[in-house]
């Protein structure tokens, strides 16, 4: 991924969607796999970290839900 947003929330949902999928495969897998995507970069890459694009995508899908 990059460091070419400076905030989770500059981060497109096609981005966010694309690394969720990746993350999905990501956690199936065994050993160095798993760990080299879920591992924490410094800095951070908020399209690529696993617990920012998590936490952005569950604050997004509860901003969706406030709206229903």
């Amino acid at each position: 991924m990059s460091t070419k947003y400076s905030s989770s929330q500059d981060v497109p949902n096609t981005s966010l969607a694309d690394r969720l999928d990746e993350l999905s495969i990501a956690v199936t897998q065994k050993g160095e796999v798993r760990d080299s995507e879920l591992t924490m970069r410094i800095p951070a890459e908020v399209d690529r970290d696993a617990d920012l694009v998590l936490a952005e995508a569950a604050k997004r899908l509860r901003e969706l839900g406030d709206d229903q």
